[in-house]
């Protein structure tokens, strides 16, 4: 049955699209880096290995007093290439161009593909990988979008999960892009407010149970 959840949790992330497209917001400072690096730790704000769907958008959010930095695609390891602009004569520089806070940097990803990215004068602790999968092609015909809505939805906070109809056996459960359960909880209403402001900064799946019915719809934390 795990296997299963796992499986389900794996396609989900990969495929399932949102209405409209989405931003993603990294918060681009030391020790940034994919959950599986060494250097991931509880107090790392984003897992940097996740999935989008064409027409999304990244932006990296420098964070105040962590250093100056930018950010690079990895060549031979993108299928787009993106990233902050070079300054006049400095690119021969292992700098760069590096900017300072406050600095942000947005890319719109079209075309389905792996791409890698970096710092480049910080590229072992501030690096990620993001998968772009095609929009809405893969989607689950069977997951309805009027079942349940998740709002708002990217989230800092709080997300508000308002149900269609209500049983009382009704039960939430939150996995992360690894599978891990960090919630699990009967539903008392229709509507029902989570406090999200202490989880990592990333993807996850929202799973709601009743009877012989389970939905499962895809939740950014910014």
């Amino acid at each position: 049955m795990k296997r299963i959840l796992l499986i389900a949790i794996c396609f989900l992330t990969c495929s399932f699209g949102f209405a409209q497209p989405q931003t993603i917001t990294i918060p681009w400072e030391f020790f940034v880096v994919p959950r599986d690096d060494a250097a991931f730790g509880e107090n790392s704000p984003f897992d940097t290995r996740f999935t989008i769907e064409v027409g999304d958008t990244v932006t990296w959010e420098w964070t105040p007093d962590q250093g100056s930095h930018n950010v690079k695609s990895v060549a031979e390891q993108s299928i787009e290439t993106f990233g902050t602009p070079d300054l006049p004569g400095e690119t021969n520089s292992v700098y760069f161009a590096t900017v300072a806070a406050p600095y942000s940097f947005s890319h719109t990803f079209t075309v389905p593909g792996v791409n890698s990215f970096q710092c480049t004068p910080h590229s072992s602790f501030m690096y990620g990988v993001i998968t772009v999968v095609p929009a809405g092609t893969l989607s689950l015909p069977s997951v309805e979008a009027n079942n349940f809505s998740v709002s708002p939805n990217p989230a800092k906070n709080k997300f508000t999960l308002d149900l269609e109809t209500f049983a009382n056996d009704s039960t939430i459960e939150v996995y992360d892009v690894l599978g891990k359960k960090i919630l699990n909880r009967k539903i008392n209403a229709i509507s029902s407010t989570f406090d999200v402001s202490s989880w990592n900064s990333g993807l996850y799946i929202i799973k709601v149970s009743s009877q012989n019915t389970v939905l499962m719809k895809r939740f950014v934390k910014q």
